[in-house]
């Protein structure tokens, strides 16, 4: 049985108490703030109304994605902690402004109003629990890549559509301990990551990341991208966010070719590079920020760094005892409260203010979302 698990995932059992008074019920909905007119004015008589340029459309207000593995459900909530839609079914990702749910072998797709569609049918179970996704979708939702294997780890790789499934790819393991999983699809290309198999383990900044491959739809092969990219993104126009290993002390930015053209330093003045985590690209692809140990070795405080892409290395992003866990459009970052685990070193930290945070773009004031019972903040539509 595969244990591809990260071990952020064990974090998401801690139970949560209420915020700023008694908040509403995991299954209860908060009503929105009641929008506040101004009286109109008469005009007087014979008078002619002004003339004023029509108003620019408001922004639209992010929607945050809330994944809960315990319940099987994922959860659309507003900034307000207004409840949007609570959906049965495994969070797989977000395509196309939608996020995307596996429900068995059901693919579905739910939109920021929390109107579920049905996508199409899958031909078996693919892991739903896989770190990555296990099904990459077209961003139009029109097509999308999954594996399905055997007991030899052949990876049987499936292309469906809203109207059928198909076969395109039957690729033996390597080594009889790993298989293609897919990863993304976007406007540069399908990938799919090698995936080992047999993972376990555990410690405060566990989290895998597989070796990145291309597949190509018209030949249905797959090729390892070379020199090896453990990927943490890859984005829209192809550049990948890369890391050579473990025991890498760098991030590497490669473009679409895989030619390495930047690298940022994972560790602080303070702080051990081996001790990182949860990468996470800004929305218009120029920025990063990510976890990391803010205080100085051996004691551990978790903390955020960002850097822009061109950076060499990372700058602190907010006070101790944070991680990433999602970015907004407007550069807030969604964040939360977490203390060290006592039994690996950790520094002072006070677990009372465990919670979902937003902070703002320059990292210097925050507010509380809410105390998630069950669940964590994995993005925003």
């Amino acid at each position: 049985m595969r244990m591809a698990l990260r071990a952020s995932a064990v974090l998401i059992a801690a139970m949560l108490v209420g915020a700023c008074g008694a908040p509403p019920s995991a299954d209860s909905t908060q009503s929105p703030l009641s929008a506040i007119a101004s009286p109109s004015v008469p005009s007087s008589p014979g008078s002619v109304p002004a003339s004023s340029p029509s108003p620019a459309p408001a922004p639209v207000a992010p929607v945050l994605v809330i994944r809960d593995i315990a319940k099987t459900q994922v959860r659309l909530a507003r900034l307000d902690a207004t409840d949007v839609a609570t959906v049965t079914g495994q969070y797989d990702g977000i395509a196309g402004g939608q996020v995307i749910i596996g429900n068995g072998t059901t693919l579905e797709a739910l939109d920021r109003s929390g109107t579920v569609k049905k996508l199409g049918q899958l031909a078996g179970t693919p892991n739903w629990f896989d770190p990555s996704g296990p099904v990459a979708v077209k961003s139009d939702l029109s097509q999308w890549l999954y594996t399905l294997t055997d007991d030899k780890w052949t990876s049987r790789i499936h292309l469906g559509t809203p109207t059928g499934d198909t076969l395109i790819a039957t690729i033996p393991s390597t080594d009889g301990d790993s298989f293609y999983q897919a990863y993304a699809w976007n406007a540069s290309g399908v990938y799919m990551v090698r995936e080992p198999i047999g993972l376990g383990g555990a410690g405060p900044f566990l989290e895998y990341h597989f070796n990145l491959a291309k597949f190509d739809l018209a030949t249905h092969r797959v090729a390892d991208v070379s020199p090896a990219c453990g990927v943490y993104a890859v984005l829209e126009d192809g550049t990948m966010i890369c890391r050579n290993s473990y025991a890498s002390v760098e991030l590497e930015v490669r473009s679409p070719s895989g030619t390495k053209h930047g690298q940022i330093a994972l560790g602080s003045g303070t702080a051990s590079a081996y001790e990182f985590w949860k990468v996470l690209v800004s929305p218009d692809g120029k920025r990063l920020v990510a976890g990391r140990n803010g205080a100085k070795d051996p004691v551990l405080n978790y903390q955020m760094a960002e850097a822009d892409l061109s950076a060499s290395s990372l700058a602190s992003f907010g006070p101790l005892d944070y991680n990433p866990a999602a970015w907004l459009p407007d550069g807030r970052v969604v964040a939360e409260h977490q203390c060290v685990y006592i039994d690996w070193g950790a520094g002072p930290c006070s677990a009372s203010l465990d919670g979902t945070y937003v902070f703002s773009a320059d990292g210097k004031s925050r507010t509380l979302f809410y105390r998630l019972k069950s669940g964590w903040v994995v993005g925003s539509i």
